[in-house]
């Protein structure tokens, strides 16, 4: 085995279940299973070099200056990458130094160019332990995690729980429980890593007590929360050791402190992905992010899917909304600052944990003036706002960093001109020698032509060989005797020469003077910059922060929204509300509707025809409820609106073929997951149960569910329906009352009012959508004989004569 190999395998055993990238000169090879498994996925060329035991050895490869397209493909393709970088120029008849600088996996990604800029990027854990799971969430670039405690029995909180982060890589224990839940994370499309489980111990504890957290006590009293985080420990270790250090915020929190959101309701209210391409167009999300930056629409799409529970925490939310909407001027200014802000959450984020370019510290400096500017515009009002004022005040004095980056850093991105002329006179002074050093080339290379005659003589530049004269083949008798030669091109030969390789020399070590020069002034840069790190990254938060409140305000203003009225109660008021999507594209078109969900009314059967705006009614008030818990007015005259702990909704009809589930399978356990997990503080948005099935057995199961909520869980409820047969229920069970989509009908047909009144519909008008749409005329005919058949109280014989056809 070459030593070569003997390296390649040592540093490979340190790092199992990776891609390893081995540099090699100029290019990255990886080698044997990682090569046949990169080519496939790449696409690239499977070649062999060498042999091993007399076997073949698979190679692939790429140059490194292109090797980031090919990084960005395997990690989003699920892969994790280990990148081993040459610590030294090669040297003849030793084995180049190389060690790992970097692992890239799904949720450990700090590259922009991998990571979607409008949202968060999370490493999750889910650790199953004494009928509890624990789960720990880390977003690198802001260093925050997150810790809760879900019991082992309630599935829909842990989904719902995921479902909220949505992490790129979810961590699992390699237990029996742990390995347990693979399957399951899989079908739900999260990417699995298993890791070794990993005892707390001392390196532990040690870097836990670092943390800034007011419940690390709490969370080492739990075996469930203290494992998973000490599980997030270990694997970034092994992979992003740095973030230990820089990743210092731990918030422990409790599910049940935020509005809950199952996964269907997620889904089925399109609240960050619509249904159609899992894009963000025509979700909730695209009509509220109305931020000035990126960081502000990651911290908007956060809020959306976390609504809160405290009252008194929704309210201050409401109040800075209201200090930016009642201020026109406030608004445009911050706006244009906070543009200026561009990502600064990200970039921080790459400062602090040294994975930064050159660029990323100078758009911090730039950065940081527009910073100062909206610390600036929020100071000079007197605000009414305790979260604004917050935002102001935790935003910190950085003069003395953007004095320092300004002086020390150059605006070129040539190699060699990280620092500004003039920050330091001896990198001057050496830059000097080298700019004279390749005037003194031009004019050798001036001198051996006019010595020579040969006009096309050129000195030229190779890794390889260095400086040389190169001559070409035509020219060879024109060579004098002192030339030794170096290389024989296709087209030319190159020489060189004692005055040659002097200069060389004398530009060789200018050339290495400044270039560790400079490597030690950037990283006194660099170590400057951190000593700002917290600050920085807590400043970062409020601006982001203060972004949504922008991004709320706007939206609020530009869609006449009103702020909404918080309580402890269960009533739910609206007056004209909208459902914000439908309604941002449609404008004046469209119609508001009443929402009373009282004590009195707090069931409501909403019949009616086809394309009335039934489904859109239910989802409009659901979305006003996320909207006011989430901190943003809502789109209505005015609202009032409970304090609801839980939202579950079954609308639409979908199948789920890849795990063998029907379209009524997967109806019937939404239907099973509202039932037995809402409360009587829930809201409860049905369409249509009991579809999926026969008429009869549809029927028989939608009036049973109405009937065990009502009585059972007592929740407020919207429940929409083609089963006329349930509106009876109005008449005889109290706070059961039947709503209908108006519509009239002319002699032209139906006339969709889209406007929610009380009382019953007088059929769902089927036929009359389906002549809408242009069905044959011979199809339209039939199937209004067969409703005759179809209707109650039709008398035998004509049943008998419409049947046949």
């Amino acid at each position: 085995m070459t030593p070569l190999l003997q390296q390649y395998f040592t540093i490979k055993e340190r790092y199992p279940g990776t891609l390893l990238f081995f540099q090699v000169g100029d290019f990255y090879e990886l080698f044997f299973e990682d090569a046949v498994k990169a080519s496939a996925a790449l696409g690239i060329v499977l070649t062999k070099r060498g042999t091993l035991d007399g076997k073949p050895i698979p190679l692939c490869g790429m140059p490194i200056h292109s090797v980031d397209y090919y990084l960005i493909k395997l990690v989003k393709g699920g892969f994790h990458v280990a990148l081993c970088k040459q610590q030294e120029p090669a040297r003849p008849g030793k084995v180049v130094a190389r060690s790992v600088e970097q692992v890239l996996t799904p949720g450990t990604l700090t590259d922009t160019r991998l990571l979607h800029d409008r949202s968060a990027s999370y490493c999750g854990v889910v650790f199953p332990l004494e009928e509890l799971f624990g789960c720990a969430f880390i977003e690198l670039l802001t260093g925050q995690i997150f810790v809760t405690l879900l019991p082992q029995q309630d599935k829909i909180q842990l989904e719902a729980e995921l479902r909220r982060y949505s992490p790129d890589e979810l961590l699992l224990p390699r237990t029996p429980a742990g390995l347990g839940l693979e399957k399951q994370m899989r079908q739900m499309g999260f990417s699995i890593t298993i890791v070794p489980a990993f005892e707390p111990d001392e390196t532990f504890t040690t870097w836990a007590q670092s943390l800034t957290s007011s419940s690390l006590d709490l969370i080492q009293s739990m075996n469930a929360p203290l494992y998973a985080l000490a599980l997030l420990y270990s694997y970034l270790k092994h992979n992003q050791e740095r973030a230990l250090s820089v990743c210092n915020q731990l918030f422990f929190y409790a599910a049940d402190d935020f509005l809950l959101l199952d996964a269907a309701t997620q889904r089925n209210l399109e609240l960050v992905k619509n249904s159609q391409d899992g894009s963000e167009d025509q979700t909730l999300f695209s009509i509220l992010n109305r931020a000035a930056t990126p960081m502000g629409a990651r911290m908007i799409k956060k809020w959306i899917v976390r609504p809160l529970l405290k009252k008194e925490l929704i309210e201050a939310r409401h109040q800075a909304v209201g200090a930016l909407y009642a201020d026109f001027q406030l608004r445009e200014t911050l706006a244009a600052h906070l543009k200026e802000c561009g990502d600064f959450e990200r970039i921080v984020g790459r400062v602090v944990l040294r994975r930064a370019s050159v660029g990323d510290y100078r758009t911090l400096g730039r950065t940081l003036t527009a910073v100062a500017e909206v610390k600036t515009v929020l100071n000079e009002k007197n605000n009414s706002s305790s979260l604004l004022r917050r935002c102001s005040e935790n935003i910190g004095d950085f003069s003395a960093l953007h004095d320092l980056l300004s002086r020390a850093l150059s605006e070129t991105n040539r190699e060699l001109c990280r620092i500004r002329e003039g920050y330091n006179t001896e990198l001057d002074r050496l830059k000097q020698l080298m700019t004279n050093g390749a005037q003194e080339l031009a004019l050798f290379e001036r001198a051996e032509r006019q010595k020579t005659g040969i006009q096309s003589l050129k000195i030229k530049y190779s890794r390889s060989q260095g400086y040389a004269i190169e001559v070409t083949k035509a020219n060879r008798e024109h060579v004098p005797l002192e030339y030794e030669r170096l290389q024989t091109l296709t087209n030319a030969e190159r020489y060189t020469t004692p005055a040659l390789r002097a200069l060389e020399q004398e530009l060789i070590k200018a050339e290495h003077e400044t270039e560790a020069l400079e490597n030690a002034l950037f990283e006194e840069v660099c170590v400057f910059v951190d000593q700002y790190g917290v600050a920085l990254k807590k400043s970062a938060q409020q601006l982001a922060q203060c972004d949504a409140f922008l991004g709320f305000a706007r939206t609020a203003y530009e869609q006449r929204y009103c702020r909404p009225t918080m309580h402890e109660g269960r009533d739910i008021i609206i007056s004209q509300g909208r459902h914000p999507v439908v309604a941002a594209h449609l404008g004046a078109e469209y119609i508001a509707n009443d929402v009373t969900l009282t004590e009195n009314e707090r069931t409501w059967i909403i019949t009616g025809p086809n394309m009335g705006g039934k489904s859109t009614f239910l989802r409009q008030v659901a979305l006003t409820v996320i909207l006011a818990q989430a901190g943003s007015w809502v789109p209505a005259e005015s609202a009032t609106i409970p304090l609801i702990d839980r939202i579950f909704t079954r609308i639409g009809a979908s199948d789920n073929v890849a795990a063998g589930k029907s379209t009524f399978l997967v109806e019937m356990e939404e239907t099973a997951t509202i039932c037995n997990g809402a409360t009587e503080r829930s809201l409860v948005v049905l369409d249509e149960v009991g579809r999926g099935t026969s008429t009869y057995d549809g029927l028989a199961i939608a009036q049973a569910v109405v009937e065990y909520l009502h009585h059972h869980v007592r929740p407020r409820a919207l429940f929409a329906t083609h089963f006329h047969e349930l509106t009876a229920l109005s008449e005889h069970e109290k706070g059961i009352v039947s709503y209908h989509a108006a519509s009239t009908k002319t002699a032209e047909g139906i006339i969709l009012l889209h406007k929610i009144i009380k009382g019953c519909a007088h059929g769902s008008f089927g036929i009359e959508v389906a002549k809408q749409v242009h069905l044959p005329q011979e199809v339209l005919r039939r199937a209004e004989e067969l409703a005759l058949h179809y209707m109650p109280g039709a008398d035998a014989q004509s049943k008998t004569h419409i049947l046949q056809p």
